[in-house]
């Protein structure tokens, strides 16, 4: 079976040295989508993005733990009269809550089980109609994605540029180049890059950066011969 329906677009959205609150709202204003669900991991989390999105006008509503049963209900029947075009949500309070109609799921930040991330992209492309997911990532979450991927999801990588999403870099032939890169250095080369990674004077560093790279130069002139 597939964890992820055929009918969502699954992208991986790498946000490198943006800010995230920024490349958020530029994602609410484009391409007008029609109810967008925007989970994170924490209540306090939720309540930073709630207070940053009304202070640009958007008009959200907010569902975590921590909100009386009472206005929850209340807020969801406003959802469901689409008052509210954007939802703030934990996994937990999410739970059991059936909102109808969402185009786009944006996971501002990874889920830490594989079952939330489930959960979460199943709210988008219901009842045989397309849905977006996106979920947000920095090179250093790499490997909580690579988990995902182990398990079976696999993902689309785009990027933000003047205001729309392109595709992006390939991690994964980054990483194969990366531990190629690795595999073929001579051995005494690692033990020289590993040294010039340690705080050595900037004269002896400098010096030992030039017999590295004249190392390299001369390994790949006998490779290529």
């Amino acid at each position: 079976t597939q964890l992820v329906s055929p009918t969502i677009k699954n992208q991986l959205l790498v946000t490198k040295a943006q800010n995230p609150m920024d490349v958020l709202r530029q994602l609410l204003v484009m391409g007008h989508p029609y109810l967008v669900l925007i989970f994170v991991n924490t209540k306090q989390k939720a309540d930073e993005v709630t207070k940053d999105l009304r202070s640009h006008n958007f008009k959200v509503a907010t569902i975590h733990g921590d909100i009386p049963s009472r206005e929850r209900r209340r807020v969801m029947k406003q959802i469901q009269q689409m008052d509210y075009q954007f939802v703030v949500a934990t996994d937990l309070a999410a739970r059991g809550i059936d909102i109808e109609g969402v185009s786009h799921v944006i996971n501002l930040e990874i889920p830490g089980e594989l079952e939330f991330f489930i959960h979460r992209v199943g709210r988008t492309g219901r009842n045989g109609l397309e849905g977006t997911a996106i979920t947000f990532y920095t090179p250093d979450q790499e490997q909580a994605i690579q988990t995902l991927e182990g398990k079976g999801i696999s993902f689309e990588t785009v990027e933000l540029k003047n205001g729309e999403l392109v595709e992006s870099y390939d991690r994964s032939r980054r990483e194969k180049r990366k531990n190629t890169q690795s595999k073929d250095l001579d051995p005494r080369l690692k033990g020289m890059i590993k040294k010039a990674k340690k705080k050595v004077k900037p004269g002896y560093k400098k010096k030992l950066g030039q017999e590295i790279r004249q190392k390299q130069r001369r390994q790949n002139r006998t490779k290529n011969k």
